[in-house]
């Protein structure tokens, strides 16, 4: 009898010839050998599924699946129901990964006999200069994965883990586990992972966070992902969204998560809606507003992880109907325009002085950065006052 694998990594795949050989090449060199890789084409239209058969034939961890196209969810969840690996985890086919990334979570997920253990990953775009190109992703309401806890948890003992971004594919799931959970098929949609992420997370008894990133998360120009979508499908995102928000209320977690799935749900359509066609807008809103509505009737809800772009969009999107929200994102642009024009076509001292007036006032909208500000000076002062006294 075959001896089990320690992890199965689990690779769906549409379209992504340029960048699948650095995905695989970074999966077969992992310093944990004991995995084995499925490689899922999902009807892709170029070499991909020539690719996958090369590497099946060179090296026998490496199972190639061939199928009509279905989907990110469906290749995801065709994936993991073949997996016979201990632990699963997915990776997706345009990124790559840091050679010690199975050995280092795998030995956590068994040390610590977790259902989820999640490392960090790098915001990586080849397109800009050293170090940028390649920066630890710490969110944008400033949730860093190197703060959450050093011992197994739950989601309710530490929900920052709900807000911070859903990356499936940074964690491993123990089998058994992840195999009753299923990624809902929403063909086409954009983000089909954040039902996926808030079931996982919801569910499961022990979670652990490896403090360090592993991941290559692509985000370049002209890379073809979702964030770069317009189309009508993209209203699916705002019924990925309302499962993730039904699940988290299934699981009885719902109090305890309710600011960081509620921050995760702006976050997650904030994009889509400004990218979406316009006439595609209103059901956009339509739909969104009915789930930002369960947070504002919340009266223990308080935006408490929120932007102050976030805050802008919900407070749009919770508008009672579309013509206040066309109105308000009119009035948005005019005054965009409006500052446009002033720095345009205004004197340079008049510009200067509008620039200065917007600065100042924030600055003075931030009590706290005065109040610091204020406590660096009077410890200058002692210090000056004290350097004269030991003259």
């Amino acid at each position: 009898m075959a001896k089990q694998p320690k992890v199965s990594v689990v690779v769906p795949i549409y379209n992504v010839e340029k960048y699948l050989r650095e995905c695989i090449d970074s999966i077969l060199a992992q310093t944990l050998e004991d995995i084995e890789v499925i490689l899922v084409d999902d009807g892709s239209p170029d070499n991909c599924g020539k690719i996958i058969d090369e590497y099946a034939k060179a090296d026998s961890r490496v199972v190639a699946v061939h199928q009509e196209n279905g989907g990110y969810s469906v290749a995801v969840n065709h994936g993991i129901d073949l997996a016979k690996g201990e632990y699963i985890g997915i990776i997706e086919s345009d990124d790559f990964i840091e050679p010690d990334m199975y050995e280092c979570l795998y030995a956590d997920a068994h040390k610590n006999n977790t259902d989820v253990t999640k490392g960090g990953f790098y915001f990586y775009n080849p397109t800009l200069d050293e170090p940028s190109q390649n920066a630890f992703f710490i969110n944008a309401s400033g949730i860093d994965l190197r703060l959450a806890p050093s011992t197994p948890f739950t989601i309710s003992e530490w929900p920052k883990l709900m807000a911070f971004h859903a990356s499936i594919w940074s964690s491993i799931y123990r089998a058994d586990f992840v195999k009753k959970i299923k990624i809902p098929v929403t063909a086409g949609a954009s983000y089909q992972d954040f039902p996926f992420m808030a079931e996982t997370l919801s569910r499961a008894k022990r979670i652990s966070v490896v403090k360090k990133a592993f991941v290559h998360w692509r985000n370049e120009p002209n890379q073809g992902n979702s964030t770069s979508a317009k189309g009508k499908k993209l209203l699916l995102m705002t019924k990925n969204t309302a499962t993730a928000l039904e699940i988290v209320k299934k699981y009885g977690v719902y109090e305890d998560v309710r600011e960081a799935i509620g921050v995760h749900v702006i976050w997650a359509n904030i994009g889509f809606f400004y990218n979406i066609e316009k006439k595609y807008q209103k059901t956009y809103y339509k739909n969104i507003h009915k789930v930002l509505m369960e947070f504002k009737n919340d009266s223990d809800f308080k935006g408490e992880f929120f932007t102050p772009a976030d805050r802008k969009f919900f407070n749009l999107m919770t508008l009672p109907n579309w013509e206040l929200v066309r109105l308000r994102m009119f009035a948005g642009r005019v005054k965009h325009w409006f500052q446009r024009l002033l720095l345009a076509f205004m004197p340079t001292y008049r510009a200067t002085i509008y620039v200065k007036e917007q600065s100042q006032l924030i600055v003075a909208q931030n009590a706290q950065l005065l109040d610091e500000l204020h406590e660096i000076r009077k410890k200058i002062k002692m210090l000056e006052i004290n350097q004269r006294k030991n003259k």
